[in-house]
């Protein structure tokens, strides 16, 4: 009778990836059973099969076309034969079927690196002139960036953190899904988040930096100052000429660039058209007399000329636009 010799290496594949039937489990045990150096074959088998990271999903088997050719060869006699084994031919060839594997985990490895860096770059610099720019960092952060205002992100991996180097002001909506530190830079200064949300306000040519926390904790520090610790509704300020850290209640407008949402609640005029003048392109200029003026009011994302005829009419004034800047006056308010 010619003599049987069976493809052990699928056979010992489909056991290791968890495909084999149990008729096939059984003929792998005997093999391994029939001697010593099947038993060892089989365990350099294994350990190359798992050092290789195979999945199920990698590395499918025929298991019924492979059962037929195993049937098809075994002798129908009574007892328990040895698989023949041909290591010169079916180990090389084994050998071969695993580095091509190998191959093919490293290049999609390197395909999805490759894929993942020019959708996500390590890097990224934003940038907003006169208008405001809303923009997402490469580790999931939504940043909304003032007028005047230059961001620079990186990937620190020495800091083991994500870093921003700012001018000008911001806000951070933190969202990345990883355990690495998320710092702002700014003029000698560092924000450090602690899973928030918050703005940060740091113009060269103004002697203060001022961070306002939305939600969560930040630390604001520096390298010789421990600097302070902020929560939801905290404002630090780092005053540039002293070096020094202090703690104060944040404004109502803070993120009003963002949202053009304007509480005034008592405020003198004078104090509301600069806030307003900070956020729009287009100007408000008051007469002299008319900058002591009271008012209460909200504004909700309205255009700069329905804001100047809503204070306007409350205050009895008149607007008058030219060139672009809005002239309020009038004696509305002189008796205040």
């Amino acid at each position: 009778m010619k003599e049987n010799n069976y493809d052990i290496e699928e056979l010992i594949g489909k056991v290791l990836s968890e495909e084999a039937t149990a008729e096939e489990r059984i003929l792998v045990s005997h093999w391994r059973a029939a001697s010593p150096d099947n038993e060892k074959y089989f365990h350099q088998l294994k350990a190359i099969f798992e050092n290789t990271s195979f999945s199920k999903s990698s590395h499918r088997y025929n298991a019924d076309a492979a059962w037929e050719k195993v049937k098809s060869r075994i002798d129908n006699s009574k007892g328990i034969r040895t698989i023949p084994l041909h290591p010169e031919i079916q180990r090389s060839n084994l050998f071969l079927k695993i580095a091509a594997s190998l191959l093919l985990v490293i290049g999609a490895a390197y395909l999805f690196n490759f894929y993942r860096t020019q959708n996500h770059p390590a890097s990224l610099e934003v940038m907003s002139d006169n208008k405001t720019t809303a923009d997402t960092l490469p580790d999931g952060t939504d940043v909304f960036l003032n007028r005047r205002t230059t961001l620079a992100y990186e990937f620190d991996k020495k800091k083991n953190a994500h870093v921003v180097k700012l001018k000008g002001e911001a806000y951070f909506k933190i969202s990345h899904n990883d355990d690495k530190k998320f710092i702002v830079e700014t003029q000698g200064v560092f924000i450090r988040d602690i899973g928030t949300s918050f703005n940060v306000k740091a113009y060269p040519d103004s002697d203060l930096i001022e961070v306002v926390v939305e939600e969560g904790d930040v630390m604001f520090f520096s390298d010789t100052d421990s600097g302070v610790y902020l929560k939801a509704n905290g404002k630090g300020i780092y005053n540039k000429k002293t070096k020094t850290f202090t703690v104060a209640a944040p404004e109502e407008n803070v993120t009003a660039y963002k949202t053009r949402f304007f509480v005034f609640s008592d405020i003198d005029l004078a104090s509301a058209v600069k806030d307003l003048n900070d956020v729009y392109g287009e100007k408000i200029t008051l007469d002299e007399s008319l900058k002591r003026c009271r008012v209460t009011v909200n504004f909700n994302d309205e255009s700069i000329e329905e804001i100047a005829a809503i204070l306007a009419e409350t205050l009895n004034l008149e607007a008058d636009k030219r060139n672009g800047i809005i002239h309020l006056y009038g004696t509305g308010c002189e008796e205040q």
